[in-house]
C-alpha cells in the first residue's frame, strides 16, 4: 500500500469525501485563475470567442502537431483539457510541457493538479507530490503547489498543520483571486470536521492588496513627472513652460 493510500485510510469516508470536494472546488478555481491568460495568450485572438469550443480544441491540438516544440501550445492543450473533465489527457499534455519547460513552477503545478484529478481512488498519487515539491523547488510561493502541499498534511492526520499552511496561503492571496472565497470554506471546513476553531482568525485574515502588476491597467495611479523632469522644465523659456502646462 502507498503512504498515500495509508493516510487516505486514516480518515473517515465521509471527512475525506468532504475534503476531497473542497479541494476539487478550490483547485479548479486555482487552476483557471492561473492559466487562463496562458491558454487565451495560445489561441488566435481573431477567433478566440467565435469558434465552437470542438473547434478551439482541434486547434490547440493542431498547433502541437504545428509546433511540438512549444512549451506554450501543450500548456494552453493541458489547459483546455483540464476544462473539459479530460484530466488523463490534460495530464499528458502538461508533461510535454514541463518536459520542454522544466524551470516553469506553474506547470509543474498544474501538472500535479492533474495528476490528483486524474485519480480514482488515491487523493495523493505519489506522481502528483513529486510535481508539487519540484514547483515548491523552484518557487516557493507558487498557489497551487501550496495548497495541495497543505491536503497532503491534512489527509496524512497532520490537521493543524494543514490549517496554517491554507491560513498562510490566505495572507498571500491577492485580493479579488477568484479562489479566495473557496479557500476560506475549505479552512472552515476541515476545522469543523477536526474540532478546530477557525472562525476568528478567518475573520481577522484578510487577502492582500494587489501589486501594481497584479492591478489592471486602468486601475493604476498614472506616473507625475520626476524630479529631473521638474528641473528640466524650469531651465526651459517662460512661454515653453507655459506651453508645456496648456
Amino acid at each position: 500500500m502507498s503512504e498515500s493510500n495509508k493516510m487516505a485510510g486514516r480518515m473517515t469516508s465521509t471527512n475525506r469525501a468532504i475534503l476531497i470536494a473542497a479541494f476539487i472546488l478550490l483547485a479548479a478555481a486555482i487552476g483557471y485563475a492561473i492559466w487562463r491568460d496562458s491558454v487565451s495568450s495560445a489561441t488566435d485572438p481573431a477567433t478566440r470567442g467565435t469558434a465552437a469550443p470542438s473547434d478551439q480544441l482541434a486547434e490547440l491540438e493542431a498547433r502541437t502537431k504545428r509546433e511540438p516544440d512549444s512549451a506554450e501550445a501543450w500548456t494552453a492543450l493541458g489547459a483546455a483539457k483540464f476544462d473539459l473533465s479530460d484530466f488523463v489527457a490534460a495530464a499528458a499534455a502538461y508533461e510535454k510541457a514541463v518536459a520542454l519547460s522544466p524551470d516553469s513552477a506553474g506547470l509543474w503545478s498544474a501538472l500535479g493538479e492533474a495528476r490528483v484529478m486524474r485519480s480514482d481512488s488515491d487523493p495523493m498519487p505519489a506522481a502528483a507530490l513529486k510535481a508539487f515539491d519540484k514547483a515548491i523547488a523552484l518557487d516557493a510561493k507558487d498557489p497551487r503547489a501550496r495548497y495541495f502541499l497543505a491536503v497532503k498534511k491534512d489527509i496524512g492526520g497532520d490537521h493543524k498543520g494543514a490549517i496554517e499552511d491554507w491560513f498562510a496561503l490566505l495572507a498571500d492571496t491577492p485580493q479579488g483571486a477568484p479562489w479566495e472565497a473557496d479557500l476560506r470554506r475549505t479552512i472552515e471546513q476541515v476545522g469543523q470536521i477536526h474540532k478546530i476553531d477557525v472562525a476568528p482568525r478567518l475573520a481577522s485574515t484578510q487577502a492582500r492588496p494587489l501589486t501594481a502588476n497584479e492591478m489592471p491597467v486602468a486601475a493604476r495611479a498614472i506616473p507625475g513627472p520626476s524630479r529631473a523632469d521638474m528641473e528640466a522644465a524650469s531651465q526651459l523659456p517662460k512661454g515653453q513652460q507655459d506651453q508645456m502646462i496648456e
